[in-house]
């Protein structure tokens, strides 16, 4: 058992060293370039330039040809870069107009098999789906229809799109955030900010919270004075709880207003007092008229456009704070919590052909457990029922391309809760038990070749000569390290056209894909089990795992994988 162990960590550790299909190195995190007008253009006709600095709130302006704004940009990564798909995360470009309104999407790049980007990149119809979402997200009711063959892969863009815009609506009018220099007459102490929600906390240099600022940008900015809106910076004392805080001081930030109307404004003394010492509760239900706020004379619409602000933006706060605690309140709940995980596991409805994956996967104990699989009866209609759902209809099968992709992304549990079950049976299995579940009894390909075996008394069973049998049998090993080289080398490496798996994906598998299929059905026809035995480098890895009577003994095998092990720590370190 230690020695099986072992081996069974290094395969994991072999898997968890595929470095990710998309890289993105630190310099682009800092400094993220614009998406290609190209993809704008596809959405938007009159898009000519896209700016090349990036506003706080993740948006690039896109303009006309004379140079007219006409569209904001965004892009999913890295914000939904834990979105996998079929062997990696999918980038999208986000099109919204001037009120956030989403005017379309596009693809920018994926990690997924070249078949499956085409078929979601034509597909104009998914794109159609978007188009008028809002920026706090889609309807809850809203179903995405995914292409047909590209599953994963349309599914992650839509749900990297989800992701990007499902924050709170940012104020394209006050893209800026609170800097420490700007507050620090009232925080002189103050060495660190930190945003939260809809507020700036300040703290000094051991991590002690000295008060909160209040930005008012993201919270209103659609009341308009002489000219435009007005954004303010209001400071906060502590007090226990968020309503009962109380203001202690507020400063115009920035104004659309003419200088003249501001600057009176922000010295008339007696306007700000009306609102300074009062709590956020306060201020969220205060009542002009009734509290006699008159505004300053000789900038009655500015500075009362400044009030209604203030009274807006606090009742915004107030308005978040309730949310807060009500999520907070139900968080508490044991049932709660155990209920929002189930909701979250099952986030992306499992579609029938993933129903049937799981009917498969669950009536495997009980066939074992009956001898079913004994009775030549119900082994046929076991193999047709695999080759039909799991192969035709869902095309779940596990393949290099998979395992390298999950293994260097992450596994898509959310977008394929079938194919993920069926691949942690596939390893698992054979890890824990001495057998390989996912070989024998649900891979479509090896269903097949079950089906057309030839017996020994076949006349059109052949038998391969000794040396060429022996040399055959290193050949699925073979492939398998040199997989692991060309993952390390090139991440982005598209393994599907290794095997045959993918000529199930039948709406959209090339036909390279299909005529590999044919060519291994047909070797299988005349060789027992030829290509499982004989090719098959997915087969022979799990068979590697497999615990049998001689697991105690190191192989050839077990000293290839420690020294890819060793190789990929090494090219990684």
């Amino acid at each position: 058992m230690l020695v099986h162990g072992v081996r069974a960590c290094v395969i994991a550790g072999l898997l968890l060293m595929i470095p990710s299909p998309i890289t993105v190195d630190s310099n682009q995190a800092d400094h993220p370039e614009p998406p290609d007008v190209e993809l704008i253009r596809q959405v938007l006709p009159d898009a000519a330039q896209i700016e090349s600095n990036q506003s706080n709130a993740g948006f690039w302006i896109v303009n006309d040809a004379a140079g007219h704004p006409i569209a904001r940009v965004a892009r999913t990564l890295p914000e939904a870069s834990d979105v996998i798909g079929y062997r990696g995360p999918t980038e999208g470009v986000i099109i919204l107009d001037d009120q956030l309104n989403i005017l379309g999407v596009n693809m920018i790049q994926s990690a997924d098999t070249d078949e499956h980007v085409a078929a979601v990149r034509n597909a104009a119809s998914f794109y159609e789906q978007f188009r008028g979402w809002k920026w706090t997200g889609p309807n809850p009711d809203t179903d995405i229809d995914a292409v047909s063959g590209a599953t994963l892969t349309s599914l992650a863009l839509a749900e990297g799109v989800i992701k990007r815009i499902g924050g709170k609506r940012p104020s394209l009018v006050f893209p800026d955030a609170v800097t420490l220099d700007e507050i620090a007459k009232w925080f002189p102490d103050g060495s660190q900010i930190r945003e939260q929600d809809d507020r700036t906390i300040v703290m000094d240099q051991t991590g002690r919270k000295l008060g909160e600022v209040i930005r008012s940008g993201p919270l209103s900015d659609s009341i308009n004075g002489y000219q435009g809106p007005t954004e303010l910076l209001i400071a906060l004392q502590s007090g226990e709880s968020d309503a009962a805080m109380k203001v202690t001081d507020i400063k115009i930030r920035s104004s659309f207003d003419n200088e003249p109307y501001v600057r009176y404004c922000k010295t008339e003394a007696g306007f700000w007092s009306l609102f300074k010492g009062k709590t956020v509760n306060e201020l969220a239900t205060m009542d002009l008229q009734a509290a006699g706020v008159e505004g300053v004379s000789g900038a009655t619409m500015t500075s009362m456009a400044i009030a209604e602000t203030m009274v807006a933006a606090m009742g915004a706060v107030e308005r978040h704070e309730a949310v807060r605690q009500t999520a907070g309140a139900a968080s508490d709940s044991k049932w709660h919590r155990l209920r929002d995980e189930v909701s979250n596991f099952f986030s992306i409805r499992p579609s029938p052909a993933d129903w049937g994956c799981l009917t498969a996967l669950c009536l495997i104990p009980l066939f074992r457990f009956k001898g079913w699989f004994r009775s030549k009866r119900l082994r046929i209609i076991w193999l047709l029922s695999v080759i039909g759902v799991v192969g035709l209809w869902s095309g779940n099968l596990v393949s290099m391309a998979l395992v390298a992709g999950w293994s260097g992304g992450g596994v898509a549990w959310r977008l394929a809760p079938a194919l993920a079950a069926i691949a942690m049976v596939a390893f698992a299995g054979p890890v824990v038990g001495k057998g390989n579940p996912y070989c024998n009894h649900l891979c479509p390909h090896g269903a097949i070749q079950q089906l057309i075996r030839p017996t020994r008394k076949s006349k059109r069973h052949w038998k391969l000569p000794a040396k060429l049998l022996a040399v055959m049998k290193v050949l699925p090993g073979t492939l398998l390290v040199f997989a692991y080289l060309s993952l390390l080398r090139i991440p982005s490496m598209d393994l599907s056209s290794w095997e045959p798996f993918h000529a199930y994906l039948f709406r959209i598998a090339p036909w390279s894909a299909i005529a590999l299929a044919g060519l291994t059905i047909l070797f299988s026809a005349f060789v027992p089990m030829g290509y499982c035995r004989l090719g098959c480098p997915t087969g022979r890895l799990l068979d590697h795992l497999r615990r049998n009577a001689s697991s105690d003994r190191l192989t050839l095998a077990d000293g290839i994988a420690i020294a890819l092990l060793l190789l990929a720590v090494v090219s990684q370190w």
